[in-house]
């Protein structure tokens, strides 16, 4: 009553019947915005990874990560372990997308998308259109606690760690400048996005690179000197981190391709042999895989591989003979002989229950394959587990709501 009373006073100077007036200095009432204490977890009490490792699925539109142990992949009573948290803000949809772990197992890092504040679409759809500056997470593999946290730009998309675990590079899928820029008739120079190079013990930002227009996947050379970024302009990005300034040379992935407001094949996933270096990127329109050789940095363009659907995330075996590259539409899984160009054979997963492929990685081992699949967007997703050699899915767990990847943290030896 007192707040109606005050209201009322502020609006018309008089509220009640006999047109008393306010006198003296207005009164208002402090107002508290925040929590001293903002939203904070203990972290959880599952116990740490085990000595063959713990996979990690981010579940984009319900801010959680999956937690499964690898011990006991594939056997019937296999599932998730537990789905913890993550983000900034408990009552705001903020889009974990991709994850990246420490080569010693003791941390992990999770880019927050920030996608649509307030909003409950996205991403892929709203993901790349949000317009609140993103965040990279890192946390313990022991309790799942956050440790620390650093701003970055708006859109977030992809996250990796360098082989010694000291550096972070984070992309930023800012599909969102492009279209601003365009309405106000700029130039595709300004329609670049960063690369953000962090300190994974501090998360100090140490370098912002400008790339190029909505750079998504990104992925380091077999020397660490070069990193590699799939840019949504036809292009893919080759930033020299061994020199002074870091320069950056963008390559088109193929004759006549288009440009950031008109591009013919949006490159979005890459995938780089562990032997030759070859750098093969998914390019969603044109439902082409195309090949980035090292050696001339330049395309081949007479080993492009076409698929029947939009190629997403893939993996290498240890020996690079083969190379394992889902893609949606089918929702199955080509397996490439990269010397050739060519699909030996492809698993089926939509019967499965798989929709929408995201991601495929290979277990140790590699008698496996985990795929990631986002499902509908509304219900949950699904991690699925392959027999590689067999072809057939032997596992089938339910996620959280659209997950978009999966990694493996090392267990304590």
């Amino acid at each position: 009553m007192r707040r109606a009373v005050w209201l009322c006073a502020l609006a018309l100077g008089a509220c009640d019947g006999e047109g008393t007036k306010a006198e003296g200095p207005l009164e208002v009432p402090a107002l508290t915005y925040a929590e001293e204490t903002p939203w904070t977890r203990s972290g959880t009490t599952v116990a740490p990874p085990g000595p063959e490792g713990r996979l990690l699925v981010t579940n984009s539109l319900d801010d959680s990560v999956s937690l499964l142990d690898l011990a006991g992949l594939g056997q019937p009573d296999w599932r998730e372990l537990a789905r913890v948290p993550v983000g900034l803000n408990p009552v705001e949809l903020e889009g974990p997308h991709h994850t990246a772990v420490s080569p010693m197992g003791d941390y992990y890092y999770v880019g927050i998308s920030n996608y649509v504040p307030g909003g409950g679409s996205g991403p892929h759809g709203a993901h790349g259109t949000g317009t609140a500056d993103g965040y990279c997470l890192k946390l313990s593999a022991k309790d799942n606690r956050l440790v620390a946290s650093a701003r970055v730009d708006r859109n977030p998309g992809d996250v990796i760690v360098s082989a010694d675990g000291r550096t972070l590079y984070q992309t930023h899928f800012d599909l969102l400048r492009i279209a601003d820029v365009a309405r106000k008739g700029g130039t595709e120079e300004e329609m670049m996005a960063r690369l953000a190079i962090l300190d994974a013990e501090t998360m100090e930002v140490k370098a912002r690179v400008k790339v190029c227009p909505a750079p998504h996947a990104v992925r380091l050379s077999l020397d660490e000197r070069t990193a590699y970024v799939a840019c949504w302009s036809d292009e893919v990005a080759l930033v020299d981190l061994a020199t002074e300034g870091t320069p950056v040379t963008r390559v088109k992935v193929a004759p006549g391709a288009g440009t950031a407001t008109n591009p013919r094949h949006q490159p979005y996933a890459l995938t780089v042999s562990p032997t030759t270096g070859d750098v093969w990127v998914s390019s969603l329109a044109s439902r082409q895989v195309q090949v980035l050789e090292p050696g001339t940095r330049a395309m081949n363009p007479e080993r492009t591989v076409y698929l029947r659907g939009s190629p997403m995330f893939g993996a290498f075996t240890k020996d690079g003979r083969t190379l394992y590259l889902p893609y949606q539409q089918e929702d199955a899984v080509a397996v490439i002989d990269p010397t050739t160009s060519t699909v030996q054979r492809t698993l089926e997963l939509s019967q499965a229950g798989c929709l929408n492929v995201h991601q495929f990685m290979l277990t140790p081992d590699e008698r496996h394959g985990l795929v990631v699949c986002e499902g509908d967007h509304v219900g949950p997703g699904t991690l699925h587990v392959v027999d590689v050699a067999e072809g057939t899915v032997v596992s089938t767990v339910r996620m959280g709501i659209f997950p978009d990847s999966v990694s493996l943290l090392r267990g304590a030896p």
